[in-house]
């Protein structure tokens, strides 16, 4: 499963760099000196194209793993996201660090742009977004019993990154309110979204709702349109905070492909795991004896039992005629 992880990977980070290449040609094409979009721009169809084919490529990758491979996920997120502690770690340990250091900037040089208070809130936050992705990479290879201090520490840091996105989404809003060129704004809406989904699913698998291949997917395309929106122009503390956003989500969506097992393996090892993932296949209803009508008794006797009714019960209406047919 490392090839397929590393392949996925290597995919969702392809179309970033062509989608970065595409954003920044339609940057410098795409828009008048006043700021207004000119419709109908050729670089603009192409940017909806790669979101498209990157879309359509990643969702075929989860399909082939659920589907085709049979894949299933160890239901505990430490073993979900399991990787070589002298690799995973130390890169996990940069990328917070990168977080971090975006986030200390943009809490010195927010005073002199708009909204400074939210902005400076929101660097605040991304220090602790980048102490709970910390604490979600600590978890590598430990299993996290229900009821345990693991598990309650996993719930707690994996809510950080979540709480992170969802105020970064405000900030955006609030910054481009009152703009009325959607294409100056709305690939960092989309890569901010699709941050916050990948997160949010993250966290159900810390809190025992797995969901794997919706994380896997929602990881790979969040870090896509992260990259794509990096020609755009912000504060560099904000482009240092998008990047590290962007490998938090490629680091956990490769561990959780490189975890990946035959769907038979996990339920042996894990019993139940497939019902919790949705995985389980349904139980077939017992056979009803062939499909064959069940026999509610009555009389045994044939057709020469039977009694003709006569007209007075029927009625003149419904009495049967000379050919025994009866009238209507």
């Amino acid at each position: 499963m490392r090839k397929y992880a590393l392949t996925l990977c290597c995919t969702a980070c392809v179309f970033g760099a062509f989608g970065v290449f595409c954003r920044w040609i339609q940057g410098m094409t795409a828009f008048e000196e006043n700021g207004l979009y000119k419709p109908g721009s050729f670089w603009g169809i192409i940017l909806i194209i790669m979101y498209i084919a990157a879309a359509a490529a990643l969702a075929g990758f989860c399909v082939f793993f659920r589907s085709r491979e049979k894949l299933a996920s160890p239901p505990e997120f430490g073993l979900a996201t399991k990787g070589s502690a002298r690799i995973a770690l130390p890169v996990a340990a940069v990328i917070a660090l990168m977080m971090a250091a975006g986030s200390v900037m943009l809490l010195v040089t927010a005073g002199g742009e708009a909204f400074p208070t939210l902005l400076r809130v929101l660097a605040l936050m991304g220090v602790f977004c980048a102490a709970g992705f910390m604490g979600m990479a600590g978890a590598n290879g430990h299993p996290s019993p229900r009821g345990s201090a693991l598990e309650f520490g996993l719930c707690l840091a994996s809510a950080l990154p979540v709480v992170f996105c969802c105020f970064w989404l405000v900030v955006s809003y609030r910054q481009d309110a009152a703009t009325g060129v959607v294409w100056s704004y709305a690939p960092e809406i989309i890569a901010i979204a699709s941050s916050l989904l990948a997160f949010y699913y993250l966290a159900g698998h810390a809190y025992g709702r797995p969901r794997p291949f919706a994380a896997v997917f929602f990881c790979e395309f969040g870090a896509f349109s992260c990259l794509v929106t990096l020609p755009d122009s912000r504060l560099f503390a904000l482009q240092l905070m998008l990047f590290a956003c962007a490998a938090m989500q490629l680091y956990f969506g490769m561990l959780l492909a490189a975890n990946l097992r035959p769907a038979g393996e996990i339920d042996a090892r894990f019993p139940g795991a497939l019902a919790a993932e949705g995985l389980a296949e349904p139980e077939e209803d017992e056979e009803d004896g062939g499909g064959e009508l069940e026999d509610m008794g009555g009389d045994p006797g044939g057709e020469e039992e039977f009694l003709e009714v006569s007209e007075r019960y029927l009625g003149p209406d419904e009495a049967p005629d000379a050919d025994g047919e009866q009238k209507k």
